[in-house]
């Protein structure tokens, strides 16, 4: 029993004999690392102690193949650069502990992270123009982190500004060799596009959270953001990618053309280039842009890949390869063909 199990593992990590474990829920979602909630309560100190608790484990088969340790160590290290994310708590790599390995980190309460709740709840109404703000500017902090200081030199950055490019077209093109289970003729075709039009050098190589949109954060009714989450493809990069990321079509939530479903483009543009330094450069952004869309038509091919396979039971897993039509239709109206 999974939760029984938690309990001997947080009694063992916390020192104490009387942890119990409650409220064990698995939270929706959670394609790359199953994501579970509980409580936990222990004596300390002649105190009774309470605190929620995120656990992250890896499924059994995933949409991406990544490094908790990776996540793990970047999350922890983002944390004292005005970054907001979950307070980071143990790693764990062996298998044998939960059946597979995982990481746990703190559970902040009273947040909505659901796009759907974000944006179409009245509370959020009042305070959606807030939030829009902190969404950039907190992208803006990641792209200004040292992550040479912060250790993140691990990540192994690009030979230099003009490979940020190439690197990600590689990564994303030896996924689509290795998992697509049919000719994938315009993703193939996107590839080509993507070498003869390469965009301008990065101004600078930064910490790239690769993942940066609405519906992966933390946000509390006041418009605050209080988790930054899913790290799982953080790498060193261009900033240009993670803005035109935020900007791509699945991100806008409400079928109108806003960003994330919570600003005009123009808008975070100016509002990004005014907190980073950095400028938006259209044929960047047109650019990664593209690259985003064949790197989440990518991410499908391998969920479709692990059902076929067997690897996986998961329905989801089996729907998003359906998604990919969608994606090839934005592909080629962003390559202009």
């Amino acid at each position: 029993m999974l939760q029984q199990r938690i309990q001997e593992y947080l009694s063992a990590k916390i020192g104490a004999d009387d942890v119990a474990v409650s409220n064990l829920v698995r939270i929706p979602g959670g394609a790359s690392r199953e994501t579970w909630s509980f409580d936990a309560r222990w004596p300390e100190n002649g105190m009774e102690v309470e605190r929620g608790f995120v656990l992250r484990r890896d499924p059994d088969a995933s949409l991406l193949e990544t490094e908790r340790d990776l996540e793990f160590r970047v999350m922890d290290a983002v944390a004292g650069h005005g970054v907001p994310v979950p307070k980071m708590y143990w790693l764990e790599s062996d298998g044998g502990l939960l059946d597979r390995p995982f990481f746990v980190m703190e559970r902040i309460d009273g947040c909505e992270t659901s796009p759907t709740k974000v944006l179409m709840d009245p509370r959020f109404f009042p305070v959606r123009a807030k939030l829009a703000e902190h969404f950039v500017d907190i992208l803006a902090r990641i792209h200004a982190l040292d992550w040479r200081a912060s250790g993140l030199d691990f990540l192994g950055a690009p030979a230099d500004e003009a490979a940020c490019a190439t690197m990600e077209i590689e990564k994303w093109e030896a996924v689509v060799d290795r998992d697509a289970l049919e000719p994938q003729p315009v993703l193939r075709a996107a590839f080509r596009w993507m070498r003869r039009h390469p965009p301008p050098p990065a101004e600078r190589i930064v910490l790239v959270h690769a993942d940066y949109r609405t519906g992966n954060f933390l946000c509390d009714s006041d418009g605050e953001i209080r988790g930054v989450l899913d790290w799982e493809m953080v790498h060193l990069g261009d900033p240009m990618e993670d803005v035109a990321w935020a900007c791509m079509r699945p991100w806008r939530w409400l079928g109108d053309e806003n960003i994330g479903g919570l600003i005009q483009r123009e808008q975070f543009y100016k509002r990004y280039e005014e907190e980073s330094g950095f400028s938006v450069i259209p044929e960047a952004i047109r650019f990664w842009e593209l690259l985003g869309n064949v790197k989440l038509a990518a991410i499908f091919l391998t969920g479709a890949r692990s059902y076929c396979e067997g690897r996986t039971r998961s329905p989801m897993m089996a729907f998003l390869g359906r998604n990919i039509a969608r994606l090839e239709l934005e592909v080629m109206d962003l390559m202009g063909v």
